[in-house]
């Protein structure tokens, strides 16, 4: 509150050097996006539209370390800013965002993922367009920063974030489409031949967890889903997460004795990697995640669980998704701008009242397995 009770009181003369600064098109482009992964590839779209539309401009993205390789060898983006939250605690922290802003001499810097600190460093590091998306239910905070930027949209509930962003760029010439993209590479080839994965299409992906573990399907669960997928299915079951999830997909491989269509590839792909990995699955299985969003950059056809989450703010747009969603009496309860990461009503029931059947309906629903793949159980 101290920060931007201090930005109004210089707004005069931040606006005197803002409008200084200003020019007719912009030259140097900040598009900051903080979030984690689902969140950075569903910003891709934006990342397209902008050197659409300013192709000679110099791109830069503000974003969390973690959605890095995503990014990074995009032909669009000129340069990668990874930074954490916790780097501009307290006020001193607040001034090095400020100048790490100011650095960059942008001319345009769009907000995707705004906080307090972000909106208010970006007049103090005096770029002269500022706009933002607004939460849903805007606080006072926000409402007061509001006036300090060139312009806004607050996303409204149950709309669907890329229609919000759309109307904040449409109405600086921009034109904004839903295609999204990554970086990939070409290693990734590499680790599927090593897990025998040698034909497109071929396989059935299932995602281990989820970085918010209000979402995940859980062990037991995923451990009943894979039973029925191999039972049902003559085809490679693929187990796909990081590092983290390796304890969890080796406790499933043994308890299902081993089977060797059931292929645990947590741990072996970096991020830019999976592409590869995604092009070979006929069919991805997942909650409202990254990975979920990655199997959708590349059009793969998808089940997606949605669990507590709304999916009119933010879905795969593909044109093979199914969902599978529950509706107790308190859903949804997470949303693009307030995502809680823990039940409460600590009954994950949006979660663990779906039921396998739910999941192989869905799956047959799309109809990528033709009659002679599927047996009678």
């Amino acid at each position: 509150m101290f920060f931007l009770l201090l930005t109004w009181l210089v707004s005069p003369l931040l606006a005197i050097r803002l409008l200084l600064a200003r020019k007719r098109e912009p030259e140097r482009i900040l598009l900051i996006q903080t979030a984690k992964i689902g969140d950075m590839l569903c910003a891709t779209p934006i990342i397209l539209a902008l050197k659409a539309r300013y192709p000679e401009a110099h791109l830069t993205v503000l974003h969390a370390p973690v959605t890095h390789t995503l990014i990074a060898g995009l032909p669009e983006v000129d340069q990668c800013l990874p930074v954490q939250s916790r780097d501009w605690k307290g006020l001193s922290g607040k001034f090095r965002l400020a100048r790490l802003l100011a650095a960059g001499k942008h001319d345009m810097a769009i907000v995707l993922s705004p906080n307090l600190p972000l909106l208010l460093a970006l007049c103090w590091a005096g770029i002269p367009r500022r706009l933002s998306l607004l939460p849903t239910r805007p606080g006072r905070s926000y409402r007061w920063a509001a006036p300090l930027l060139s312009d806004h949209e607050t996303h409204g509930g149950g709309e669907l974030v890329l229609d919000t962003v759309r109307r904040l760029l449409n109405r600086q010439g921009i034109d904004l489409g839903f295609s999204k993209t990554m970086s990939v590479a070409d290693s990734g080839e590499k680790v599927c031949r090593g897990l025998g994965l040698d034909r497109e299409g071929q396989a059935i992906g299932i995602a281990v967890s989820s970085a918010n573990k209000l979402k995940e399907l859980g062990e037991e669960k995923l451990r009943d889903l894979l039973g029925e997928l191999l039972v049902r299915f003559e085809v490679p079951v693929v187990l796909i997460g990081g590092g983290e999830d390796g304890a969890q997909a080796a406790r499933l491989c043994a308890s299902l004795n081993g089977n060797p269509r059931l292929i645990d590839a947590t741990g072996r792909f970096r991020l830019d990697e999976l592409p590869a990995l995604m092009q070979r699955l006929r069919v991805f299985v997942g909650v409202d995640s990254g990975l979920t969003y990655l199997a959708d950059t590349f059009d793969i056809p998808i089940v997606s669980i949605v669990g507590p989450t709304d999916p009119r703010e933010q879905r795969p747009l593909g044109k093979n998704v199914r969902f599978v969603i529950q509706r107790p009496a308190c859903y949804p309860c997470a949303f693009v701008f307030k995502a809680p990461y823990a039940c409460h009503t600590g009954t994950r029931e949006c979660v663990l009242s779906v039921r396998v059947e739910d999941i192989v309906e869905q799956i047959m629903d799309l109809g990528v397995f033709l009659p002679r793949e599927t047996r009678d159980i």
